[in-house]
């Protein structure tokens, strides 16, 4: 089974992750990767979504939680639920994703990251942005998003290029400590 490497053991962090034959798409070792990231995710609190890189392959691949999926509403997810009972949604597979349109308007987004621990920061985001990419059965497809996701989008697509959110913040704080 994989693990979500730290930055400092992953030096495929730095890495311009490569693209996924669309032929392999559903070759064994994809899936394989695919479902251990699944299972890594849903095993953390505030994860909502995981790039293949940040598990040491440096392949275009990312996931988005269906926890972060049902939250779209919201801007952060660390603030409070807004609903109590959100509806269950499955895990979203993006194969070789393109940001195919970005908006001008930016907002600075609170941020962290699963290979980051600790840390969380600001960081200044387009508000809505469109993406192009495989799901895990081959097919093309095309997602908008504003808020939340579109956020998400940006982190990910980052990890993609080697890019980290601690390279981009304006405000970088130590995350608070227990009592």
């Amino acid at each position: 089974m994989r693990t979500i490497l730290p930055q400092e053991k992953n030096p495929a962090l730095r890495e311009i992750s490569r693209a996924v034959l669309v032929s392999e798409i559903t070759a064994p070792r994809i899936k394989k990767l695919i479902t251990d990231m699944k299972v890594l995710l849903r095993k953390e609190e505030y994860g909502v979504a995981l790039a293949a890189v940040q598990v040491g392959e440096p392949v275009r691949l990312f996931i988005v939680s269906g926890r972060a999926l049902a939250r779209d509403s919201r801007n952060a997810p660390d603030e409070p639920d807004k609903h109590s009972e959100m509806p269950a949604v499955a895990d979203q597979v993006y194969i070789n994703p393109e940001l195919i349109k970005l908006s001008r308007g930016r907002k600075d987004k609170h941020e962290g990251c699963l290979s980051v621990r600790g840390k969380w920061g600001e960081v200044p985001r387009a508000e809505k942005a469109t993406v192009r990419a495989y799901d895990e059965h081959g097919v093309q497809f095309t997602r908008g998003a504003s808020g939340f996701l579109a956020h998400v989008f940006q982190h990910e697509m980052d990890h993609l290029q080697g890019i980290l959110y601690t390279d981009k913040v304006t405000k970088l704080y130590d995350e608070p400590k227990d009592e």
